[in-house]
């Protein structure tokens, strides 16, 4: 099974699914990650500044938008070291959960890593599986060929000219979870995006023939901004800790789908195998809008046409 299928909700249970009442979230404050530097092959202190209306139950620290375990919480600080094997620009956060059942993310943070990029042997430290989860980065070689309900994938247009695909130019024989495998849309502003898994990616792109290859310290020269969303209207998504089924909208809106019958008019009878189940960690990279209610209320095609780009749906 593909790395990424794993994270596919396919509903057998789909009314149940539908119905249930989602769990209220509140959100506990959460700073960037520091220190933004640390060097290969030495154990580093990742901390953040956290805080809640209720006490926090637990913050994990997340390297390259995967999990790399629960995190130390001494009064307002939630720490832990982590070693990295590799040199370059490495992306970091933490999530935390409270015990009233708030969740949240603080922002993605650029961490400069110092020493040898990924040609070299790896230093003191694993960096395995770092890259393997079900939540990774978008990788140039997916294992196989990802579905899609687009039609026509799309490319940057003209409205995002100065936009671009870019990643770190990778040594012969990488491995599929080397870090240098990690593709950025970075926007007209120059900010660089990260694709948290290959359904996003392949909803705007159909292939990787517009990736651009530069230096680690190119990558490290754009600012880190949000995570790329869903495109509007191409698949549905939940969270794992909220059963309700979503439509995407524009600009990252959430829309709950409230009936079976209304996700049957608007994704076909098998709507229930085009569910994508989003880690909790990634909640803060939506927002959520009105639900849908009867089908009229929410068109996919409309909404994937009303959005030609991402750079649209960063604005």
């Amino acid at each position: 099974m593909n790395r990424f299928s794993s994270r596919l909700a396919v509903v057998t249970s789909s009314a149940a699914l539908l119905f249930f009442a989602a769990p209220a979230f509140a959100a506990p404050s959460i700073s960037s990650v520091t220190p933004v530097t640390a060097t290969a092959g030495m154990h580093t202190t990742f901390r953040a500044t956290v805080s809640s209306s209720a006490p926090i139950e637990s913050c994990n620290l997340y390297v390259d938008l995967n999990d790399k375990g629960a995190m130390t919480i001494n009064g307002n600080t939630a720490s832990l070291a982590y070693t990295f094997p590799y040199g370059g620009a490495r992306i970091a956060f933490v999530f935390c959960r409270d015990t009233a059942g708030g969740l949240n993310s603080g922002p993605n943070t650029s961490v400069w890593v110092e020493g040898a990029l990924q040609n070299a042997a790896p230093l003191s430290g694993s960096d395995s599986g770092s890259m393997q989860s079900e939540n990774q980065a978008i990788t140039e070689q997916p294992q196989v060929e990802a579905t899609s309900t687009l039609q026509t994938p799309i490319a940057v247009t003209a409205a995002a000219s100065s936009s671009q695909l870019v990643k770190l130019a990778c040594p012969t024989g990488a491995e599929p979870e080397d870090p240098c495998k990690a593709v950025y849309y970075v926007d007209a502003e120059g900010s660089r995006h990260a694709f948290p898994n290959e359904h996003v990616y392949f909803g705007w792109y159909s292939d990787f023939s517009q990736v651009k290859e530069v230096s680690s310290e190119e990558i490290a020269s754009f600012t880190l901004g949000k995570n790329v969303a869903y495109r509007p209207g191409e698949r549905l998504v939940k969270f794992t800790t909220d059963p309700k089924v979503y439509a995407v909208g524009a600009r990252g809106e959430l829309r709950w789908v409230s009936s079976e019958t209304v996700a049957q008019d608007l994704y076909g009878a098998d709507w229930n195998k085009k569910v994508d189940d989003i880690p909790d960690a990634f909640y803060t990279d939506y927002s959520f809008g009105t639900e849908i209610g009867a089908p009229t209320d929410f068109s996919p095609t409309t909404e994937m046409e009303d959005v030609a780009d991402i750079e649209t749906n960063l604005r």
